[in-house]
């Protein structure tokens, strides 16, 4: 049954028509008396020509039924080689794709890596750039460190130096006090009279150094005492201006520019009006009578001319403007005063003089006082002080150092 059940598209028919040697009308035949045998189940032999024919025909058809398994099981295992390769192909895509992704992000992260080592090394650079900078700043301060603890150290030993000569000092000559009052006073005696220009205080802080040193009652400080007894006579011998009373007569006569009148117009016309009086004579009726008629028509027209220039006035404005510029004028005599400059001062006061006498009512009694007080600061000649240093104070200087008065020769070596 087996046998008979056979696809007549197999190739097992097609090698079958090609094997065998006997044409199809022949076979046919076979075919059907084989069925016939095979399904009739008899014990009669068929014939030897029969036989003979039918024996190459079944080995035929078992070699296309072997060869046909081949051919399937050769297209399987193909197939499955395909499909194997197939698979194998997409899994080799997928590990190309997915290479692909896994370069282009290492690719990122080499450019971001990079980006980073970039701003690392910039920090890098900034941080040697401080780190330079700060050891430079380190280095300047500890040379001024150096340099200030070499100072110290000297400071510190000019100290000990003084403490041992102070020390020496004392020992030597126990007025050493007295002697350091001495020399205080002719300092301030100097400040006196070239800062502040008195002579007056200078001198009386020079008689209380010379009192110092007569207390001491020391026959070697005789030098001292006659340099102080020169020094004394020069000062009062000195000239020197009273600067402090000056300014404070310029203060007075700037407060008192506010309270002094403005010329006015001044109508200075000239008279020449007939004051004859009416005659008590009755023979002079006619006369009266003329004289009376010419008073009493002249008064209401009268023309009169002035002899003198007209004035004009100023406004308020103008006057506080003036007012003030003479009060400047003054403010700056009293900075001359301070800088002993004369000529600056003398064309300060003679400016304001001019304007006083220019603007304001030279017939009042305030400005005549003004003006005669201007012209007494005008003759304030200022001299400076010529006097330039004490003869006293060397000697002082070396009384207070080494405790008595050192001889010409041993200064000079």
């Amino acid at each position: 049954m087996e046998n008979n059940k056979k696809d007549p598209n197999s190739p097992a028919d097609k090698d079958e028509k090609v094997i065998s040697p006997t044409t199809a009308p022949a076979e046919k035949p076979a075919d059907i008396q084989e069925d016939s045998t095979v399904h009739k189940p008899t014990n009669d032999t068929p014939p030897k020509n029969m036989q003979a024919q039918s024996a190459p025909v079944n080995s035929n058809r078992r070699q296309a039924k072997k060869s046909s398994w081949w051919i399937r099981l050769g297209v399987l295992f193909s197939l499955i080689i395909a499909i194997i390769a197939i698979a194998a192909c997409y899994w080799l895509y997928l590990q190309l794709d997915k290479q692909d992704g896994n370069q282009s992000q290492f690719g990122k992260s080499i450019s971001e890596q990079a980006k980073e080592n970039q701003s690392l090394k910039y920090d890098l650079q900034q941080i040697s750039m401080d780190s330079n900078k700060r050891l430079t700043a380190l280095e300047k301060q500890q040379l001024n460190d150096t340099k200030a603890y070499s100072k110290l150290a000297e400071l510190q030993q000019s100290s000990k130096l003084l403490q041992e000569r102070v020390a020496v000092i004392a020992q030597r000559s126990p007025n050493h006090w007295m002697a350091s009052e001495a020399e205080y006073l002719v300092r301030m005696a100097g400040r006196k009279l070239w800062l502040e220009n008195d002579p007056q205080t200078a001198i009386g802080l020079l008689q209380s150094a010379d009192e110092r040193i007569s207390a001491m009652k020391d026959p070697a400080l005789t030098h001292l005492r006659k340099a102080l007894a020169d020094d004394i006579t020069r000062v009062k011998a000195l000239k020197t201006t009273d600067i402090t009373n000056t300014i404070f007569e310029l203060d007075t006569v700037i407060g008192q520019l506010t309270a002094l009148p403005l010329n006015r117009v001044n109508e200075d016309f000239a008279d020449k009006s007939d004051n004859q009086p009416i005659s008590d004579s009755v023979d002079d009726w006619q006369q009266n009578l003329a004289r009376t008629w010419h008073d009493l028509t002249d008064g209401f027209v009268t023309i009169r001319k002035r002899t003198t220039d007209l004035e004009p006035l100023l406004s308020p404005e103008q006057q506080w403007y003036l007012v003030e510029n003479i009060r400047n004028k003054l403010l700056q005599a009293q900075l001359s005063l301070y800088r002993f400059d004369q000529v600056n001062y003398k064309q300060s006061i003679a400016l304001a003089d001019k304007w006083l006498q220019q603007y304001f009512d030279v017939s009042d009694a305030k400005t005549k006082d003004t003006i005669e007080a201007l012209n007494k600061l005008a003759r304030v000649k200022i001299e400076k002080v010529t006097l330039n240093k004490f003869q006293a104070s060397p000697l002082l200087q070396q009384l207070v150092t080494y405790g008595e008065i050192m001889p010409v020769e041993e200064l000079t070596q």
